[in-house]
């Protein structure tokens, strides 16, 4: 298989492309163009206003993209891996500077990538990899991943069977010991030197879990070279094949007897990916399929990452953190409640009536006396003595002030000191660099109100994986 390193939101032409792919005109127009429909790739023209491109682009100079625009440029809007054929994509976020050298490490960032991903799906309560992906497309390589992860978790699907043994160690059957052994009677007690007793064994030959063990060796046989990227131990504990379980008709038959009559949520997830697999269009070509785990929404993965790294209390209770609150005294009032919702009047009847939602912060810290208010923003920034690029807009800023404005009753009520407002944004480094601040001139003209500037603060990647995953 071939493997391929490319990077979200860079410009690849599509000479670029066909290189990659290996492919002819044709086939990588529909390669494409499935790609589009799924939002991992976007197609980009000379029609494209300045300004998007100024956005989308991850790139110093829009002049050297000149020659390229008389055709058509592509940039991924994913974080993750694509298999197409014999074709693997490794597409690393657009904030990686060094991830042409990992595979020199064995695709250790990557692998920490997927890992990171995997994590924050699971929180989201998504079903497998392949979230914010909307397109009715068979993933083998998630579902894949979602069987062999279950299967190293928690086993081969399993339906016991009762055994029926004379004097065995299980729970005696009173109504057939009575029945079927001799009575011998001890001071009119009846005493029975023969008992039955019921056992659950495993049922090894049950038809679900050889099922469930062929198609965990077969998926690992047609992925191996993409498990072993992702240093991911292949499985191989059936030698049966495909025609002892009879055709896919009489397979799917079986699987959706079993799902009706089985309540164990894990066994049903089991059944259900089983069955995702069986119902594979084996008549497709293969060349055309498109396998990916990964995410089009790794801005969303990025907060959650700095929202737990960071503790944040945002839904904590106020009593829970022994802190108090004389604006929301409710006790089962959060951090998050701390900002008033908007009211709404009506003139003439003088109704007001409150809001759903408020302004909610990304991240709210609160350590010994002092309290933080963070944004974790998926940003690229360039920010030096030249100049500024890709950095947050003007309702970002503004909405930093805001927060801070809103918790500073709370605070003072609690005796905290607002020790910091500013924006997280992720770097490829080692170490966390302040690279400085923003303000706006407006919020500073507020009588005896003082608010901080808003720090601009790169977060090593590599380090707040490490501590996201071993939480």
């Amino acid at each position: 298989m071939y493997i391929a390193t490319m990077q979200e939101l860079k410009p690849y032409s599509f000479f670029d492309l066909q290189n990659e792919f290996n492919a002819s005109e044709e086939e990588l127009k529909n390669i494409l163009k499935s790609l589009s429909l799924m939002n991992i790739v976007k197609k980009l023209s000379k029609d494209v206003s300045k300004v998007e491109l100024e956005e989308l682009l991850e790139t110093d100079s829009l002049e050297k993209l000149n020659t390229v625009l008389e055709g058509n440029i592509y940039v991924f809007k994913y974080v993750g891996m694509l298999v197409i054929g014999n074709v693997c994509l490794l597409i690393y976020p657009k904030y990686a500077v060094s991830y042409f050298n990992d595979s020199i490490n064995n695709f250790q960032k990557f692998k920490q990538l997927i890992s990171v991903i995997r994590k924050y799906q699971s929180k989201e309560q998504k079903i497998g990899f392949s979230s914010q992906v909307d397109v009715d497309n068979f993933n083998l390589l998630s579902i894949a991943l979602e069987l062999i992860y279950s299967y190293y978790n928690h086993g081969l699907y399993s339906n016991d069977k009762q055994i029926i043994e004379q004097n065995g160690c299980g729970e005696i059957l009173w109504e057939k010991t009575i029945n079927e052994s001799t009575a011998y009677f001890s001071n009119g007690l009846p005493m029975y030197l023969d008992t039955f007793a019921v056992n659950q064994e495993n049922n090894e030959q049950d038809y679900f879990r050889r099922l469930h063990a062929f198609i965990l060796s077969e998926v690992s046989k047609k992925l191996k070279d993409i498990l072993c990227i992702l240093d991911i131990e292949t499985i191989n504990i059936s030698s049966e094949k495909r025609e002892h379980f009879g055709n896919s008709e009489y397979i799917l038959y079986r699987l959706n007897q079993e799902i009706s009559s089985q309540f164990v949520t894990l066994k049903q997830n089991i059944l259900n990916l089983l069955k995702k697999y069986i119902e594979e269009d084996s008549g497709k070509d293969s060349s055309t399929k498109i396998s990916f785990v990964g995410t089009n929404s790794f801005n969303l993965v990025w907060e959650d990452v700095c929202s737990e790294v960071m503790d944040d209390c945002m839904n904590k209770s106020i009593k829970e953190l022994g802190l108090s609150y004389s604006k929301n005294p409710k006790q089962s009032a959060l951090i998050s409640d701390v900002i008033a919702k908007p009211k709404w009047k009506h003139n003439n009847s003088g109704n007001v009536h409150v809001a759903n939602k408020a302004l909610i912060p990304d991240i709210v810290t609160i350590k010994g006396n002092k309290l933080s208010i963070y944004d974790a923003k998926y940003y690229k920034i360039k920010l030096d003595d030249k100049g500024v690029d890709k950095q947050p807009g003007v309702g970002d800023i503004t909405k930093q002030y805001l927060y801070e404005l809103a918790y500073k009753d709370f605070a003072k009520e609690n005796k905290l000191v607002i020790d910091s407002n500013a924006f997280l944004m992720p770097t490829d480094g080692r170490e966390e660099k302040k690279i400085g601040t923003v303000s706006i001139d407006i919020f500073y003209g507020l009588g005896d109100i003082q608010l901080h500037d808003i720090d601009v603060i790169l977060k090593p990647c590599e380090e707040m994986y490490e501590i996201y995953l071993e939480k």
